[in-house]
């Protein structure tokens, strides 16, 4: 009998995967994903400094928001976030997934294009544990 946590997993890779080719089509190019380890408390640092990088669809506003929906997230229950964001005269896709561990850790994934996961792993990078 598969454990709650095995169930998760395969629920969170099946939301991984659905997430990815639709990134990709909207994206034009393939579709990279960024992840992070960090502390529930960096977690909204973490996201302010990535809505830096975008001209609009994902700003600060947005970044509080989605911390106060991460940190309400219940131990072990996987959130997924779209947003269309404004990146260098064009716009993208950034798929965000957050799993809130027991300990208070917190699985951040970024999926959008390969420019922007780069650009948000030297934005955010030095705050992961």
């Amino acid at each position: 009998m598969p454990t709650r946590r095995t169930a998760l997993l395969t629920l969170s890779c099946a939301a991984l995967a659905a997430a990815v080719p639709a990134v990709r089509a909207q994206s034009g190019s393939g579709a990279e994903r960024a992840t992070f380890d960090l502390e529930l408390a960096d977690c909204g640092k973490a996201l302010r400094r990535v809505a830096r990088l975008f001209a609009s669809g994902f700003g600060r506003d947005e970044a509080d928001r989605l911390a106060r929906e991460i940190d309400a997230l219940p131990s072990e229950q996987r959130g997924h976030w779209t947003y269309t964001v404004g990146f260098e005269g064009g716009t993208a896709t950034l798929v965000v997934q957050a799993l809130v561990d027991e300990l208070s850790m917190v699985d951040l994934d970024f999926i959008t294009t390969p420019e922007i996961a780069t650009r948000i792993r030297k934005a955010i990078g030095n705050l992961e544990r």
